[in-house]
């Protein structure tokens, strides 16, 4: 398995910059904009591997087995539970990739097919591959897996009411201890507007009605409102770095051979028109390959990695300022100063 290294976002929405334990407890994130927690998981991630060992993301394999009971049909997944501190709209937020380097050169030529596949699956993703700095963003509300909504209760507000009425309250989704022997996300989202009766747990209902700008302007991401989050795929595997898409599409492609030397970087954004930018990130999740024999294979191509720097480490609960050290195949880093050709 080839080796990987995931790093999320903590003091700092973008880039991610916290090596993470995958199948691990959640790990803190504090921005100004975004108070919550992120876990990772990677499906047959042993400790060793694909996941971890040697450079790699540490793992924990029992833990991962009992996630992925639940969600059978999945390799891999991003659990996010938190508040969005600055308010956005429901339209406004939008989760997806995003790349610092071109990648028109180096897409498998099976891209076409995967883009449309992607739009089969989820008719809100807005999708640009050939930019200078591409990426492919849906609406929160609409594309993720699995959403849960949840309205704090406010104390009486002086200046009048302080919370729409049509908002049901909901006691706040209090974070599981780091022991917890499981992180998932019940889908729960269409109650928040009174919404579907008894179908308010029914995902595709949800991502119906969400699928209307109009309807997920009715939506308000504060910090009074506790939102839950799922996303995870069976198309890309990370433990063999490949895409298999399902019948009617009927394609399976090896991605080691196309990679560019870049980390796939989810983030979590408020909708804007450059979305490539650090500004409007609320976090951020990295995958990044640190198998020694894949870099070698990237410079015989005449390409060089582009790792992500390490700024903080995964300390539960604590908050962390110094670096630390370097990668040992650096070249350019991502640091979000300045363009990168």
């Amino acid at each position: 398995m080839t080796k990987l290294r995931v790093l999320v976002s903590t003091g700092t929405a973008y880039p991610p910059n916290t090596p993470c334990t995958v199948n691990g407890p959640p790990v803190r994130v504090k921005t100004e904009t975004f108070d919550g927690e992120i876990s990772v998981f990677i499906k047959d991630c042993d400790g060793g591997g694909g996941g971890g060992g040697d450079g790699g993301a540490p793992c924990n394999g029992a833990q991962g087995a009992a996630f992925f009971k639940t969600r059978p049909e999945l390799t891999y997944a991003i659990v996010v539970r938190g508040r969005y501190l600055d308010g956005v709209g429901g339209d406004d937020l939008v989760f997806g990739n995003v790349f610092e380097r071109p990648i028109r050169g180096s897409l498998p030529w099976a891209a076409t097919v995967a883009t449309k596949f992607m739009r089969f699956v989820d008719p809100t993703l807005e999708v640009d591959p050939q930019a200078d700095k591409p990426w492919a963003l849906a609406p929160v509300l609409a594309t993720m897996n699995r959403l849960s909504l949840a309205k704090d209760p406010l104390p009486p507000c002086p200046n009048g009411p302080a919370s729409s009425t049509h908002l049901a309250a909901a006691a706040p989704l209090a974070p599981p201890a780091p022991s917890a022997p499981l992180v998932t996300v019940d889908e729960h989202a269409l109650h928040i507007l009174d919404q579907g009766g008894s179908g308010t747990r029914d995902v595709p209902a949800r991502r119906k009605f969400f699928a209307s700008p109009a309807n997920r302007r009715r939506i308000m991401f504060d910090r009074d409102l506790q939102a839950d989050m799922e996303f995870g795929s069976g198309v890309l595997n990370l433990s063999t770095l490949s895409v298999t898409l399902p019948p009617p599409f009927r394609l399976s492609v090896s991605l080691l051979s196309y990679w560019d030397g870049q980390p796939a970087i989810y983030v979590c954004r408020r909708r804007r028109s450059d979305p490539v930018t650090p500004e409007g990130m609320y976090w951020s999740v990295g995958f990044e390959i640190v198998d020694d024999e894949a870099i070698a294979a990237l410079r015989k191509r005449g390409r060089s990695p582009l790792p992500l720097k390490v700024t903080a480490d995964c300390k539960p609960d604590s908050d962390t300022e110094s670096d630390s050290e370097d990668s040992e195949d650096q070249g350019d880093q991502v640091e979000i100063s300045e363009d990168v050709d």
